[in-house]
This record gives structure tokens, C-alpha cells and sequence, in this order.
């Protein structure tokens, strides 16, 4: 696989630095879309649009000029298209200055490792041995300390990574644990190879785990990627709901590894087959046939040792139910250290929010082996019920809330699209590429015991979206969030308000409502949670 897959494939147009070209390849896409009911892909086409426009995803840059080894400034150039958002966009973020200056030796080095990454196919033994030294020297050097630097070689060396993986896949993990990568992946303004880079490798090593003979996908893997694309589909021995759960999950999360290993009309037949169509099995003499067999065979079922039977379905499904029960142990014991001292486990999770248990009780079934996805989806699912249910829950749990999202939006004030996007859908914001992990970690268990604590089988009742905010109110939101009457009145009025204003007055709203009387403030927090 190489960067040339993404996003240039998911807009359908080669590599280019045309930014009209890349805009009409994006509304062309777009007038395909419903927004209201495919968020994700909208928001995989905003990603891949953004990617584009960034500049950091067109082929390998050409050596020769006096930056020959790629470690050019750093640009954060990804203007907002006007017409689809009808929002102001959010200045340049501030180049990193460098003060580091470079020799002979440092040149050879960057062109050395430029080179090793630009051959064709994997890695040999010595050009890993040598790259790894290369790389080592790098992390190693005292210059590191310095910013601008330590910036500068991150983005090198996540384009590299990008624009040639898999070759050199294998130090993705070095370079992820030295630069903290997986924590920083969906941090609002990183590279725009970093989080390609993680997907990348989180698919790598899933298919590394799914091609090896003994797991639970494994054939229903192997009938996509290598069986025949004609014959019946009946005799194949596949399990249907097994089948189903492995194309909807790397359609999602992995769309590459379809594209690069299955066979598209296999696929179609599979998916058409899973989802009730009409693919054929056998016909009424055949049927006919095979039960004149079966019978043939009853006298000598008749005398078999029934505990020679090896296939126990009772058993089987308890096996089934004690391993996902353990998943979410696991799940509960590494996301929320505190749950144990609070009396918080899956016994007492079944027992008061029995609709959460079921959402993570399937997908601890759905993804068995998958450690590290199944932990971020169920994370997902948990907050997805959260914001279903803030609105509606006891004002104290409110107020937390809010003071939790006016945390949240501080950190993001950097960073206004991302910030306001939040705040006009949390719930769809953070199902977005694991954007979950710029929670902190009281926000993130907020939302697990809220859940835990009130996600019942009550009949919620709907909550007004209006209130009526006092004018003494609104003067204080004005000195607060500093953004005048006329357009913090537009803000409470319209989504479409600059993304700067929704973020600066949201945030200040958020502060001002933990802070006012409860009878005053519980007229209002549920409108805007």
C-alpha cells in the first residue's frame, strides 16, 4: 500500500496540487452523499478533502533542490470551502521557528534515510539494520530538545512513513512510542499522516492476526481474499453472521484492506447473501437427495455414544457469554481505574443499566481477538448513550457536565472548527476517528458511571431545545466570552455562526451556567447539553 490510496483514491483524482480540482472532485462526491444519514462518510470525505488541500499527500518529493532530503516548513494551509460550511476560517497556526542548523554529515544522514524508504518492496535485512541506526541517531541526537527541530523531523518522518508504507512498516511502532503518536493521533492540528499512519498500522496488524490459520475470522477472511468468485456460496461453510461482521467492520475502520485484498465481485455475492438477498442454494431435488440420505444413515445415528459428540452448543454459548463478560472486566478495569473502589464492575453494570451491558456485551462478541479495537469502540458506545441521555438526567450530573465541557472546549480554543464542532454535536463529533481520547480522564469516567449509573429501561422524555436567557444573563456572557451582543445573540440563535464565536461564547456559557443559582441555571442546561 502506498499514500497514493488515500486520499486521492477516496476523491477519485490522481495526485495534484490544483486546490480547484481538489474542491470539485470533493463536491462531486459530496452531491452523493446524505448527510443525516451517512455522518461518517461525510465526515471520511471532509478528512480526505482536508488531506488533499494540506499539500503533505502528493508523491515523494523530488531530490535535487537545496531541501533534497524533504524536511521543508512545516504548513498548516487548509482553507474551509465557503459555500459548503459558510463559516470563517481559523488563522495559520503559528510555523515553528528553527534555530537548529545542519552540516554535511546531518545531510547525508536525511538523504541516506530518503533513499532507503524510496526503494521498491519490503525492506532487505541490511537496509532495516541500517535505517534502524539512522533512525536511533536521529531520536538520540541532543538537538531533539530543541522544538522546531523535534517538529521538523516528526512531520519528515511521518510523510515518509505514509508515502512509502508498508516499506518500513515496521518502525512505525519506534516512531509512534517516541513521539507518543497513538496518544496524539486526533489532536487538533497534528500532521495529517500521523492518523493516517496509526489506521494503517492498527489494519496492518489485524491483518496479520486474521490471515493466521486458527482465528475466528480467518476463513471468512481467506473466502474474500482467495476463493472462487463463481459457484455456490451455500457449500463454503461460512458463517453468515461472522461474514457480515467482517465486512462492516473493515469497511468502517480498515477500507483499505478491501480494496488491496478482497475480490470485489466475491464481495458482492457475500454481501448481497448476508444481508437476505437472493443468492441461490440448492434446489428441490437436491433437497429431495440429501434427505433420502440422511435417513439412510438414522439406524447407525441410533447406536452412536452420545458422548462422542464433540459439538456442545449449551456449553459453547456459555464459553461464548464468560469470555465477553471477561472483555468488559478488562475494558472497565484499564478505562476506569476508579470503578472498582466505587462499586462499579460488569456485575453491578448488568445489573442497573442493562441496555449498556448488552451495547458492550456485542461488541466484546463482535470483536473477540481484537484487543485494542474493541476497547475503542466500546469507549464509543458509551459515550454515544452519555450525550443521548445529559439532557434528561438530575441537574447536579448537568452542571458536571458542563464544567467537564468547558474543560474540554478550553483545550480546543486553538483550534475553532474542531472546537465548534464539538459543541454543536458532541455525540457525532467524538465517533469520528477516536476523537474520544481528548477527553481527559474524569471526563471519560463521568460518562462511563452517568451511564453505569442512570442508562435504564425507562421511557425518556423529550426535552425542550428553547429557553429563555435573562438579559442580566447575557450581559455577563458578553464581558465573559468578550464577543459583542449583536453576534453572540446570532450564536444562540443559528448554527451558523463563525466557528470562533460558537466556540468562545459556548465555552464562556458553559462556565457561566455552573456558576449562577440552580433555579436559574436548570431552566437552561438542559437546551444547550
Amino acid at each position: 500500500m502506498t499514500a497514493l490510496h488515500w486520499p486521492w483514491s477516496f476523491l477519485d483524482i490522481a495526485p495534484t496540487q490544483d486546490r480547484k480540482l481538489i474542491r470539485e472532485a470533493y463536491s462531486r462526491r459530496l452531491k452523493a452523499l446524505d448527510h443525516d444519514a451517512e455522518t461518517e462518510a461525510y465526515m471520511a470525505l471532509r478528512d480526505a478533502r482536508d488531506a488533499a488541500l494540506s499539500g503533505h499527500f502528493l508523491c515523494a518529493p523530488a531530490t535535487g533542490d537545496e531541501d533534497d532530503f524533504g524536511l521543508g516548513e512545516l504548513s498548516s494551509d487548509e482553507e474551509a470551502d465557503a459555500e459548503e460550511t459558510r463559516q470563517f476560517t481559523s488563522e495559520a497556526e503559528e510555523k515553528p521557528v528553527f534555530t537548529v542548523e545542519y552540516n554535511d554529515e546531518d545531510d547525508r544522514r536525511f538523504q541516506r534515510v530518503v533513499d532507503l524508504f524510496l526503494q521498491d518492496g519490503a525492506l532487505t535485512s541490511e537496509e532495516a539494520e541500517e535505517l534502524e541506526r539512522h533512525i536511533d541517531a536521529l531520536f538520540d541526537d541532543d538537538r531533539m530538545a530543541d522544538l522546531g527541530h523535534y517538529a521538523r523531523v516528526e512531520s519528515w518522518l511521518a510523510q515518509l512513513l505514509a508515502d512509502r508504507f508498508p516499506r518500513g512498516a515496521e518502525f512505525f511502532p519506534k516512531a509512534a512510542e517516541y513521539f507518543n503518536w497513538s496518544e496524539r493521533a486526533h489532536e487538533l492540528g497534528i500532521h495529517p499522516a500521523i492518523p493516517w499512519l496509526v489506521n494503517a498500522d492498527e489494519g496492518r496488524r489485524v491483518l496479520s492476526a486474521i490471515a493466521t490459520p486458527g482465528h475466528v475470522y480467518h476463513r471468512e477472511w481467506v473466502e474474500l481474499s482467495r476463493g472462487k468468485a463463481k459457484g455456490p456460496l451455500w457449500t463454503r461453510g461460512i458463517d453468515n453472521p461472522r461474514m457480515a461482521n467482517l465486512i462492516a467492520t473493515v469497511r468502517r475502520d480498515y477500507p483499505w484492506l478491501e480494496q488491496e485484498h478482497w475480490q470485489p465481485e466475491l464481495v458482492a455475492r457475500w454481501e448481497k447473501k448476508v444481508e437476505g438477498g437472493s443468492v441461490k442454494g440448492p434446489g428441490l431435488w437436491t433437497w429431495v437427495a440429501l434427505a433420502i440420505f440422511a435417513l439412510s444413515g438414522i439406524g447407525r445415528l441410533v447406536d452412536t455414544d452420545s458422548s462422542r459428540i464433540d459439538h456442545n452448543p449449551a456449553a459453547l454459548a456459555a464459553l461464548h457469554t464468560a469470555k465477553a463478560d471477561a472483555h468488559i472486566a478488562s475494558f472497565i478495569e484499564t478505562e476506569f481505574p476508579d470503578a472498582q473502589a466505587d462499586g462499579r464492575s460488569v456485575e453491578t453494570l448488568r445489573s442497573k443499566s442493562p441496555k449498556t451491558f448488552a451495547a458492550l456485551h456485542k461488541v466484546a462478541s463482535d470483536f473477540d481477538t481484537l484487543d485494542e479495537a474493541r476497547n475503542r469502540i466500546m469507549m464509543r458506545e458509551i459515550t454515544e448513550l452519555y450525550y443521548l441521555i445529559i439532557d434528561k438526567l438530575p441537574y447536579e450530573d448537568q452542571v458536571m457536565d458542563a464544567k467537564l465541557r468547558a474543560t474540554t472546549i478550553q483545550k480546543m480554543k486553538s483550534h475553532p472548527r474542531g472546537c465548534a464542532e464539538f459543541i454543536r454535536n458532541p455525540r457525532t463529533y467524538l465517533r469520528q476517528g477516536n476523537s474520544a481520547g481528548l477527553l481527559s480522564p474524569e471526563y471519560r469516567y463521568q460518562i462511563f458511571s452517568t451511564v453505569h449509573d442512570h442508562y435504564d429501561d425507562r421511557e425518556w422524555a423529550l426535552v425542550p431545545k428553547r429557553a429563555e436567557i435573562p438579559g442580566e444573563l447575557v450581559g455577563k456572557l458578553v464581558r465573559r466570552s468578550g464577543v459583542p451582543e449583536e453576534r453572540l445573540g446570532a450564536v444562540l440563535r443559528s448554527r451558523e455562526s463563525p466557528d470562533e464565536d460558537v466556540c468562545r461564547v459556548i465555552g464562556s456559557f458553559y462556565e457561566l451556567l455552573t456558576e449562577i443559582p440552580a433555579k436559574e441555571a436548570d431552566k437552561i442546561l438542559p437546551a444547550i447539553l
